[in-house]
Parts: structure tokens; C-alpha cells; sequence
């Protein structure tokens, strides 16, 4: 099958740079969370300064800048004998959404082994943002990998800061860069269009693939753009060059939908490894649910569509 760039470019390395931190406003004292809701700003985030602190290039959509760092160092084997690479499941995730006034909002969760958890918290609480989750994606991981989630609102340099600091209480090498024009073995584009969502092709071959819930998320009063991590995502590892992959969705849900679409993943034939929520002071409240399988990678985008018709999304036609 033919290569498929991503369609979303990625800009060239920055020369690395840093600034002193102070000055968070914690999401607990925010006026964007007193009675009431508070909707996107259309500002602008400082993004060159950002990727500066987090020692990497991102992605901005919609006006969400979204960092990632790969966990490179680690060699994890997932469930089914997986082989997960860092753009695959081994990933930090940080999304910046501007407010106005010069304030953000960061969303975002890490990859983590054990032995980092405590000191992440600790950098969470120290940064003045608030702790919301802990938890594992999937079951007989070797070895076995933690998330910690975790939000706030501030000055987005300053949130950048914090971001950094919990980054470097773990393994993760720094700096990183990201390919500008990755390639994948998989259809990314057939994919997308079975799913009704966007595909981005990611490094190692990884195809990611987005789809919007239908209702606005708001968390603790602030309205979230879907790319905030509060959409669904379905993520595609190639695991040949023949269209053989591991495919591991990540569902939204609300609580209505929980069993509807878990039973009817079961029923095409994926393992459900967990349920959890990864938001606190969310609403609609949100239940997330990693599923994974492998196969032919549009099979298994035709058996997740079907999971998806038991949820109220925004896909496209």
C-alpha cells in the first residue's frame, strides 16, 4: 500500500531555551471555575515559547496546541504479546487551550512506570495544578505502565513550566524531535473515512484517528474543545508492511453508553483492559475505556465503527 503523510506538518526544532517558573494560578483558585461556564477563547498561546520549555515540537488544531513526548526509553509488551511503541501507547499528552487574558487551560496525562508515580504527584501538587486520575490502559504490560492525569489554569508559560517538571521526575530523553513528514504502511485515510473521524500519522507508522463526542465537555465550568483529550481516538500500529495491526481505541463515554458499547466491542471481538474517569468536576462526566485487538487494520476499523454507532459523536459522513 502506498505511504500516507500526515496532514498535519510539524514545525522544525527549536533552539532550546527556558524560563523561571512562578506564577501558576492553580485550576482551585481560577475565577474561569466559579459559578458558571466559561467558553474557548479564540487568543492565540505563546506555541514557540511553549515547545521551547517542553524541548519539542507540537501540533496545533482548532486552536488547541497538543505536546507529546514519547517514552523511548521504555521497551513495553503489551497484552497479546504487543509490541508497543511510543507513538502507540507510551506517550505523554499535553493539550493548551487559550482562555483569553493571557490564561490557559492544560489538559494532559503521562506514561509512567511505577517507581515514577509519587514523584510525578508530587511535581503535579508542587506546580500548582490538581491531580484527577491514576490508573493503568491495559492489563499484562511488561512492564506495567501507570497514567496520571492532571489539569490546570494559568499563565500558559508557566503551565508549560510545571508540565516540564513532571516530565523530567521520570526517564523520558529530552530533547525530542518529531519526524515532519511520517509515513505509515496503513491505509490512514481509509481509516478515517470507515471511523468518521481525522487521521494523523505519527512517528513509527502510528495512525491515530480522532472523533469529536456530539455535546460540548465542560470541566469544572471551563468548555473543552475535543482536541483537549476529551474526544474518542483510535489508535493503529502497523505490525508489518501488509496492513497487519494492533489496534487499540480509546472510548468517551458517557454513562448511558457504557455497556451498549463495551458489549458490543466485546462482541467484535476486542478485550476490554479498563473504565475509569480521567476528569474530576466533569460534565457530562466521562468514562474511559481502552480496548485493544489486532488484525487487518480495516477490519478492525469496520468492527470499532460498529462500537461507535452506540455512542453520540460527531462523525463525519
Amino acid at each position: 500500500m502506498s505511504n500516507t503523510d500526515t496532514s498535519m506538518s510539524r514545525r522544525k526544532a527549536l533552539t532550546l531555551g527556558g524560563r523561571i517558573a512562578g506564577g501558576l494560578v492553580a485550576a482551585s483558585s481560577s475565577p474561569f471555575f466559579a459559578p458558571g461556564r466559561t467558553f474557548a477563547s479564540d487568543s492565540s498561546l505563546p506555541v514557540k515559547e511553549i515547545e521551547e520549555i517542553m524541548e519539542t515540537t507540537g501540533k496545533v488544531m482548532n486552536g488547541v496546541l497538543t505536546i507529546d513526548l514519547e517514552r523511548t526509553d521504555l521497551h513495553v509488551i503489551g497484552p497479546q504479546g504487543i509490541p508497543f511503541k511510543p507513538a502507540f501507547e507510551l506517550l505523554h499528552e499535553f493539550h493548551f487551550q487559550p482562555l483569553g487574558d493571557g490564561r490557559a487551560f492544560l489538559n494532559g496525562d503521562m506514561t509512567v512506570l511505577p517507581h515514577e508515580a509519587n514523584p510525578v504527584i508530587d511535581r503535579i501538587f508542587a506546580g500548582g495544578l490538581v491531580f484527577q486520575a491514576l490508573h493503568q490502559h491495559f492489563m499484562d504490560e511488561h512492564p506495567q505502565t501507570f497514567h496520571p492525569h492532571f489539569r490546570g489554569i494559568g499563565d500558559p508559560i508557566h503551565l508549560a513550566q510545571a508540565a516540564i517538571s513532571m516530565v523530567r521526575a521520570t526517564g523520558t530523553p529530552l530533547p525530542q524531535s518529531q519526524p515532519e513528514h511520517p509515513t505509515t504502511p496503513l491505509p490512514a485515510e481509509q481509516l478515517a473515512h470507515i471511523l468518521g473521524g481525522t487521521a494523523e500519522v505519527s512517528s513509527e507508522g502510528v495512525v491515530t484517528v480522532s472523533i469529536p463526542r456530539a455535546e460540548t465537555i465542560f470541566v469544572a465550568g471551563v468548555a473543552l474543545k475535543p482536541e483537549m483529550g476529551v474526544e474518542v481516538t483510535v489508535a493503529f500500529e502497523p505490525l508489518d508492511d501488509n496492513g497487519f495491526a494492533a489496534c487499540a481505541p480509546d472510548y468517551a463515554l458517557i454513562a448511558s453508553e457504557v455497556n451498549p458499547a463495551l458489549k458490543e466491542a466485546r462482541r467484535q471481538g476486542f478485550e476490554v483492559h479498563c473504565l475509569y474517569n480521567q476528569e474530576t468536576a466533569e460534565e457530562p462526566q466521562l468514562f474511559f475505556s481502552h480496548n485493544i485487538a489486532k488484525g487487518n487494520a480495516i477490519d478492525l476499523a469496520r468492527r470499532v465503527s460498529r462500537v461507535l454507532d452506540k455512542m453520540h459523536l460527531k462523525r463525519s459522513s
